[in-house]
């Protein structure tokens, strides 16, 4: 096995080592076995339980490693959940889920403090954090390499629910039951932003240029890449993205950065918001900023008529019906988001003008990862672009 770069003992025999396995960094759980070597620990050997006995002992730091803890329980008995693009999860007890962050961020890392000021303010719409382990890269910036959250019974992301939900809609000709699911939504996230209120600052000049420049070259991307839709309609796009340069003066808050259907978890009827690692096509010091609300509207608004493409790609489904449904669901989400944001004394925070600008820079995005990553998905910005271009309205 290779040499770690450095490694936390967990216990005796158990440690966590950050090691560098050829295609990055990546923080990998290691029990040693009779002959004195290690290995790289598998669901049962003790290690996802044996960082729940480090947090229970309280915060402290150990040389790079520092333990951020938030409660005093422990747990036996581990199962996989699975690989992730970016984690490794093991399920201890049916109660604690701990996240080995098998592909390291850059740091600085937003996840610590984002959660910390979320506990503060009482945010309930998270899963329940245990605690997080982070170490201090070669360049003295902090980044996470292990997570441990409450364990959700029954938990999926919403290109499951949603996906499901859109399809059941489309083909019973009732969006009910999706509208209200994203209505729902729409509350969790009007709570998370009002439970970050406390971070908010106005927006400066040089904020705004970077968000209009930003989206911009995210367009020229595309462009270069030769899609066509985008280069059919590249100047209309440019003058849509062209209005967040006057955003200067906004408020921004610490957003979660990185807001869709995927990092919102349905747990037998309760939506939960996850993963505050920030957006992943930024750099880590462009993580650590504050947003606008908006953006994250825009993300969530954004991959609820994504999850309606999908649902039309594995089932037949009829195009007028599908509109329809798509359409109640993101009317749903972002009427509940602006009651609730009202109702918690936070209307402030959240300006819809530059909503449709925010949601095609995600369709921009989208487009990019799909030609340099994912070419099997591009059907849903490629069905997203002229259905958002094409909109009467800003929803």
């Amino acid at each position: 096995m290779t040499e770690p770069l450095d490694a936390l003992p967990l216990s005796e025999g158990r440690r966590l080592a950050v090691v560098d396995d050829g295609a990055g960094l990546a923080a990998i759980p290691q029990v040693r076995d009779d002959d004195g070597r290690w290995r790289r620990a598998q669901p049962g050997d003790g290690v996802a339980s044996a960082l729940l006995e480090v947090l229970a002992a309280g915060s402290v730091t150990r040389e790079a490693f520092s333990v951020r803890s938030w409660t005093t329980r422990t747990a036996t008995g581990e199962r996989s959940v699975g690989v992730d693009q970016t984690n490794e999860s093991v399920i201890v007890g049916d109660v604690a889920v701990v996240k080995w962050a098998t592909h390291l961020q850059e740091g600085p890392h937003p996840a610590p403090r984002r959660i910390e000021v979320l506990r503060a303010a009482g945010f309930a719409g998270m899963p329940t954090p245990w605690g997080l382990l982070t170490w201090r890269t070669p360049t003295g910036a902090d980044t996470v390499v292990a997570y441990v959250d409450d364990y959700l019974p029954d938990a999926v992301d919403g290109w499951t629910w949603a996906v499901d939900l859109v399809t059941a809609a489309v083909r019973d000709r009732e969006p009910g039951a999706f509208a209200a699911a994203a209505a729902d939504v729409g509350t969790v996230v009007a709570d998370l932003h009002g439970a970050l209120s406390g971070t908010a600052t106005v927006a400066s000049g040089a904020d705004a240029a970077r968000w209009r420049d930003g989206a911009v070259e995210t367009l020229d991307t595309a462009v270069r890449l030769g899609h066509p839709g985008v280069v059919a309609r590249r100047a209309e796009i440019e003058v849509l993205l062209s209005g967040l340069g006057g955003l200067a003066g906004s408020p921004v808050v610490d957003g979660h950065g990185d807001l869709h259907v995927g990092q919102v978890l349905c747990s037998r009827g309760r939506f939960v918001v996850t993963d505050f690692d920030g957006n992943p096509v930024l750099t880590a010091p462009e993580r650590m900023l504050s947003i606008p609300a908006v953006v994250d509207v825009a993300g969530m608004t954004q991959s609820l008529a994504h999850a309606a493409i999908v649902a039309a790609k594995y089932a037949a489904l009829d195009p007028a019906t599908l509109a329809v449904v798509s359409a109640a669901g993101r009317t749903a989400f972002l009427e509940a988001y602006t009651r609730r944001l009202h109702e918690l004394g936070h209307a402030d925070l959240f300006d819809p003008t530059p909503l449709r600008a925010f949601r095609a820079q995600q369709v921009l995005r989208e487009i990019v990862y799909a030609a340099r990553h994912l070419p099997r998905w591009m059907y849903v910005p490629d069905a997203a672009l002229p259905a958002l271009l094409d909109e009467g309205t800003p929803t």
